[in-house]
């Protein structure tokens, strides 16, 4: 289990302990209590973190009969397995008996005990496609809400950011924490208090002259432009399917390069755009921009965002934000593996999303995308320069770890093609919720004071090169 002292610093990564030993189950037996407990557990629960407050004193805590260590109220653990569990608590340097207080309780298994976020399932997955992903699961998520805040790039720091679009987790801001991002909020979706994970990307803009700000949200589309859904995807980056480990609880990345410009383009194998009627595929087609298409009405301008799936097996996040991930290589023998110093491949997520050329955002002159920039873009936007280029995304994950052990190794490794939540289990993942959906006002373009903050995002940006052939082995029709 994971476990994080969350009164941390501004800016500072929480830490993470490795605890594998276990107990037999235990009744919650009172102690002479020296430090008294505020915060528990349900004594039984299907919920596999935990949080503990006590008295803010000078304190050691353990877990499941391990060695005590020094702690500070709240902990947090992101995940606990199932099965039973102790927590000890007691005065630092106090070993005497009786001055522990102890609490135990039992996490149950998901499946024999499903929530309403989870619903029979009424078909099995298809077989993955041949040449195409090698498993996959796919979900669809409706946009949360939308603020200059950026819990992973400004830990703490109120509207520091450019202007983000956020999904998951509705209660996402500035102030987020591991421990906040799974006790707090619901999601928006599928799955919902089983997937309270966060997402956020630049927010799409088109020239507005009618607006008092002068641009106008662009507003992504599935199946049809009455659906405001964005479409993530979890899928394999490796071409060993077993050595893949589910993402670990809290592990905190970005994608793609907030600083890049179309004089200095980005790798179209991480971050890419493309007009949908190029019908672009990475098999037989792979006709992707590094910047914004002119896409004429009634087109789609769409764009992908792959994050890096191998870890180096320790941190949860870094101090530059990049340099606990890295992307998959090709060895010798040409199969995709993880590098060295990131030997641990783990489940990928992937954005994709479109947007619809429609009359309210399209450029009433080419009737096409002209024009249209990301927040994140700290060039100037024209003929010369499309927008785009700054391309690039967060993710902070919040999944049930028992329904990410799941999307593994049901649909990944079980090489199934899980449209629309359906784990391939029995069970699918409950519908999507909507969210605030506000819009505020548009401050510079979008980048607000991002600005001020140039240089830092520079040197901590996640931007990074990878092998083509290495990476698109098995990228989406």
């Amino acid at each position: 289990m994971v476990l994080a002292v969350t009164a941390t610093a501004c800016g500072q990564s929480e830490s993470a302990l490795v605890a594998t030993d276990s107990v037999e189950a235990v009744g919650n037996t009172p102690t002479a209590a020296a430090i008294e407990i505020s915060t528990w557990p349900d004594a039984t629960t299907i919920d596999r973190f935990a949080s503990f407050a006590f008295a803010d004193d000078p304190a050691e805590c353990r877990v499941d009969g391990d060695a005590f260590e020094a702690c500070t109220s709240p902990v947090f653990f992101a995940d606990v397995g199932e099965g039973a569990h102790t927590f000890d608590v007691r005065p630092a340097g106090s070993s005497q008996v009786g001055a522990e207080t102890s609490y135990a309780w039992e996490v149950l298994n998901l499946w024999d005990n499903p929530t309403d976020d989870l619903i029979a399932a009424t078909k099995q997955p298809d077989a993955a496609a041949p040449n195409s992903w090698r498993g996959i699961l796919r979900i669809n998520c409706d946009f949360s809400h939308s603020s200059y805040d950026d819990p992973i790039v400004f830990p703490g720091e109120e509207g520091a950011a450019h202007l983000h679009r956020f999904y998951g987790n509705t209660e996402v801001d500035f102030d987020t924490t591991l421990s906040s991002l799974y006790t707090e909020g619901v999601s928006t979706c599928q799955g919902n208090e089983l997937n309270l994970s966060s997402y956020w990307v630049p927010a799409l803009l088109s020239p507005d002259p009618d607006s008092t700000d002068g641009w106008a949200p662009v507003p992504a589309v599935v199946g049809n432009n009455d659906e405001a859904h964005e479409v993530f995807y979890y899928s394999a980056g490796v071409d060993d399917l077993q050595s893949i480990q589910p993402i670990p609880a809290g592990l905190r990345m970005i994608a793609g390069d907030a600083t890049a410009t179309p004089d200095d383009p980005q790798d179209t194998s991480i971050v890419r755009w493309h007009c949908q009627s190029w019908e672009s595929n990475d098999a037989t087609n792979p006709t992707f921009s590094a910047t914004i298409p002119e896409c004429e009405a009634p087109d789609r301008a769409r764009m992908d965002i792959f994050f890096p799936s191998c870890w180096n097996g320790v941190d949860l996040d870094s101090e530059d934000r990049k340099s606990h991930m890295a992307y998959p290589i090709k060895d010798d023998s040409g199969t995709v593996v993880c590098p060295d110093s990131h030997p641990v491949p783990i489940v990928r997520p992937s954005y994709h999303y479109a947007f619809g050329v429609l009359p309210d955002v399209f450029d009433p002159s080419t009737r096409a995308s002209t024009g249209w920039r990301l927040s994140a873009d700290s060039y100037t936007v024209d003929g010369d320069n499309p927008g785009g280029a700054a391309l690039h995304a967060d993710w902070f994950n919040g999944w049930h770890p028992s329904v990410m052990e799941a999307i593994l190794e049901t649909c990944i490794q079980g090489r199934l093609d899980c449209h629309d939540g359906n784990l391939g289990n029995g069970f699918r993942l409950s519908d999507v919720f909507e969210g605030v959906q506000n819009d505020p006002e548009v401050i510079s373009d979008g980048l607000g004071a991002m600005g001020d903050h140039a240089d830092m995002v520079g040197s901590i940006s996640a931007s990074a090169t990878v092998s083509e052939e290495a990476h698109r082995v098995d990228q989406p029709d």
